[in-house]
């Protein structure tokens, strides 16, 4: 439990610092910008007092957030909760928030059981030192894209990407993703 204890640990000094706003008009130093819409809003804080009232804690934010400089805005305050479940209803749903969930694994064996256990797989990433256990998280972990030691790469590198399972069809970006565009014809 000492790597969870620090992960957590780490997450809940490091959200205080983020800076919620727009790059468009701030510039650099942005961390989170506005949702699309606050329409899911109330659905959100509600998966977090349910999680809550099933053993998860909320260690920072949880609600929506009033921006000083943008009133019309849909923000929503950088939110960690630990000690997730993967029965939680939180972990069941592409969240599309500035929402980190926590869940404790004692395997790897557990910690790919986790993974598997959503109906999604839009991406993943893996941190390691054994070569071996990471190459295991990689192939056994059922998602399109996998960083390792490194997150979202795959995107930024403008690969290939795109969902499987409940997250979607289809890629974007790549010759993969021109093909996506195009209509066969026979």
């Amino acid at each position: 439990m000492q790597h969870y204890d620090t992960v957590v640990n780490y997450f809940a000094d490091e959200i205080p610092h983020l800076q919620q706003g727009s790059a468009i008009d701030q510039g650099e130093g942005v961390d989170v910008g506005a949702m699309i819409s606050g329409a899911r809003f109330t659905h959100l804080e509600n998966l977090i007092q349910n999680a809550i009232k099933n053993g998860a804690k909320l260690i920072r934010g949880g609600h929506r957030y009033n921006h000083p400089f943008y009133p019309q805005g849909h923000y929503f305050q950088p939110t960690l909760l630990a000690d997730v479940t993967k029965e939680m209803a939180i972990a069941r749903e592409e969240l599309f928030a500035p929402v980190a969930l926590l869940m404790r694994a004692e395997s790897v064996d557990e910690a790919i059981e986790i993974a598997n256990s959503s109906i999604y797989g839009l991406g993943g990433a893996v941190f390691g030192s054994s070569t071996k256990e990471v190459e295991r998280v990689v192939n056994e972990v059922e998602t399109v894209g996998m960083a390792v030691n490194d997150f979202a790469t795959f995107y930024v590198c403008q690969l290939p990407f795109g969902g499987t399972k409940g997250s979607g069809y289809g890629r974007f970006m790549g010759i993969e993703g021109l093909r996506a565009l195009c209509n066969a014809k026979v």
